[in-house]
C-alpha cells in the first residue's frame, strides 16, 4: 500500500469516516482520526499480489473463508483504523455478511515498497495485532525473492517464519490447517536476482 498526504485534517469518528469513505472517488485509510489517501503501486507490486492473492484463493477452497484484495476495507477498531490491505482472507460469519468492511481478517499479506516498509513492519503491524482473529501476517519483498511471516502462538506471542528463493516453500502453520506459500508461484514472471534459499523459522 502506498499512502499520500491527509486527506481529511479534522479528526473524526471511524463510524464518520466509513460513512464519509463511501462518497468519495478515491480510496482512504483512516488512522486515529486522519484519513490518508491511497496511491498506486509498480507493477511488479500488481503483479506479486495477483500471485499471491490467486495462492490464496487456492487455500480457501473448500473452507467458509474468502479471500480479498486492495479494494476492501478491514476496520481495526481497537486501533481506530482502517486500511486496504493488500490481501487479506477472512473466515466469520460476521464478516461473510458485511458487504463494505470486514473486522476479523485471520490471514493478512502486504507486499512491501521503499516507501512503507518500516510502516508495514513497525505501526501499521502493531495495529494489525490489535485483530484477535488474525493468526498470521505475511510480508513479501518486492526487490528479492524473500517472503517473511509472523504467526500467532497460543499464548499470544508471535513467531518469525522466512523463506527466500524461488526453489523454498514457506510453510504457514494457520488454524485447523497450514498454508504453504511456494516462493516461485509468487513471483511468477517476476525477473529478480536469485538467491540462496533459507527456509527456516524462528521465534520473533
Amino acid at each position: 500500500m502506498n499512502a499520500a498526504a491527509t486527506a481529511h485534517a479534522t479528526p473524526f469518528s471511524l463510524h464518520d469516516f466509513l460513512n464519509w469513505e463511501a462518497d468519495q472517488p478515491l480510496r482512504h485509510e483512516f488512522i486515529e482520526g486522519e484519513a490518508f489517501a491511497r496511491t498506486g503501486g509498480t507493477d511488479v507490486h500488481n503483479l506479486i499480489t495477483g500471485n499471491a492473492y490467486l495462492a490464496l484463493r487456492e487455500y480457501a477452497k473448500g473452507k467458509p473463508c474468502r479471500v480479498f484484495m486492495a479494494d476492501m476495507k478491514l476496520a481495526v477498531e481497537a486501533a481506530d483504523a482502517c486500511f486496504y490491505p493488500d490481501i487479506f482472507l477472512t473466515c466469520t460469519p460476521g464478516d461473510a455478511a458485511s458487504a463494505l468492511v470486514k473486522h476479523d481478517a485471520q490471514l493478512i499479506i502486504e507486499v512491501l515498497s521503499p516507501s512503507t516498509e518500516a510502516y508495514d513492519r513497525g505501526k501499521k503491524f502493531g495495529h494489525y495485532r490489535l485483530i484477535d482473529t488474525l493468526a498470521a501476517y505475511v510480508l513479501i519483498a518486492q526487490d528479492e525473492y524473500r517472503i517473511e511471516a509472523f504467526v500467532r502462538t497460543q499464548d499470544n506471542h508471535w513467531t518469525l517464519y522466512e523463506a527466500s528463493g524461488l526453489e523454498s516453500v514457506l510453510a504457514l502453520p494457520l488454524p485447523d490447517d497450514h498454508l504453504d506459500l511456494a516462493l516461485a508461484q509468487i513471483y511468477q514472471d517476476i525477473p529478480l536476482p536469485p538467491i540462496a534459499a533459507i527456509p527456516t523459522g524462528a521465534p520473533a
